[in-house]
């Protein structure tokens, strides 16, 4: 039977013992009710996982023996950039969620030219910090011992320009040639990095595909049929995974 999973930040774990505070301390007290003596485990969201045992709960939070640390290899070898045009309603909630999951390092959201959501300010940056949340989530269920990166939402030339330092730039565009996947791992060989790129509902103009190929992005299809914004780019992560990281 695996260990209940709680995160807790690097600070709080120090010379054999740790804390754990917040939404963690309630959902281990309240809703699994766990008492002393009870074996957990706690990661730290930069590549260390933690056996411990709760102590007591004292002055607002667990107190916790390490019984010992470890650095577990479950992070992908390959780093996957995921740009994203943000969608309409909670479809990129949904997104953050299932990359996390399978693996992803980062989520770029971007706004083009069929983008219907637009935001800023503050309103932006309650967006970023409620995908954070989800993607934190997220990693502590699927196991991860890293939470991918969540960055603000930015237009799509921002996306062209940016130093992502990624060896490849990927372009998943409906209107694609029609140029498989499967041919770029011919021509690419290994990698150990890759941008990712998902239109929104209404895809990517052809304008917008040829700017993008101007900036060295390789424009590929994902088969013959149209896919939701949020299907595509499950599929984009998958099949990226499946060539060049560690899927199936």
């Amino acid at each position: 039977m695996s260990l209940p999973r709680f995160f807790v930040p690097p600070d709080a774990v120090r010379h054999g013992a740790a804390t754990v505070r917040g939404e963690g301390l309630l959902h281990m007290r309240k809703v699994l009710r766990l008492r002393p003596g009870a074996r957990v485990l706690l990661w730290d969201g930069e590549g260390t996982e933690h056996e411990a045992l709760i102590r007591a709960y004292e002055a607002g939070v667990a107190a916790m023996t390490v019984v010992r640390s470890y650095r577990p290899q479950r992070e992908s070898p390959l780093a996957v950039t995921l740009a994203q045009a943000v969608g309409k309603g909670d479809k990129m909630d949904w997104i953050v969620e299932k990359s996390t999951e399978l693996g992803v390092a980062r989520v770029a959201p971007f706004f083009s030219s069929h983008t219907v959501p637009r935001f800023a300010g503050d309103k932006g940056r309650r967006r970023r910090e409620r995908w954070e949340k989800i993607a934190a989530a997220a990693a502590g269920q699927c196991g991860r011992i890293r939470i991918p990166e969540i960055h603000d939402a930015v237009p799509f030339d921002a996306v062209l320009a940016g130093d992502w330092q990624c060896e490849a730039r990927m372009l998943f565009w409906e209107g694609s040639s029609g140029r498989p996947l499967v041919s770029l791992r011919e021509e690419l060989g290994s990698l150990r990095s890759v941008l990712v790129m998902v239109g929104p509902e209404g895809g990517f103009s052809e304008e917008e595909a040829a700017r993008a190929a101007a900036h060295e992005f390789h424009t590929v299809g994902l088969g013959r049929r149209i896919l939701r914004t949020e299907t595509a780019a499950v599929a984009a992560v998958c099949a990226v995974q499946l060539l060049w990281g560690d899927l199936g």
